[in-house]
């Protein structure tokens, strides 16, 4: 088991080995996108900034397919979650209801 896939296993153990897989692999991802090594806090840290910024979350979703734009989407939802300490109340409730709108569209 690498890294991502233990880092996921440790906060989402009830995920099944087949989910587990496509979540570390979307995990490897955003971090490649980001030019950064095994580094869940940055990496959502990067990404809230952009999304706040931006008012969207395009950067997690700009490349690839429906379902890995969604297991994508899945796993930053999952990442704010982990990370909820470092988020604001106000910050939290705006990521959340970025994600719906891009679930959506």
């Amino acid at each position: 088991m690498d890294n991502y896939s233990a880092f996921i296993r440790q906060f989402r153990p009830e995920l099944s080995p087949k989910t587990l897989s496509q979540y570390a692999k979307q995990l490897r991802y955003l971090s490649d996108a980001y030019g950064l090594e095994f580094n869940p806090l940055q990496l959502t840290l990067d990404i809230i900034d952009i999304a706040i910024e931006e008012l969207n979350v395009k950067h997690v979703t700009l490349i690839g397919l429906p379902y890995e734009k969604n297991l994508r989407l899945a796993v930053f939802r999952n990442l704010i979650d982990i990370f909820n300490e470092y988020i604001t109340p106000k910050h939290y409730q705006l990521l959340d209801s970025l994600i719906l709108e891009a679930k959506i569209n």
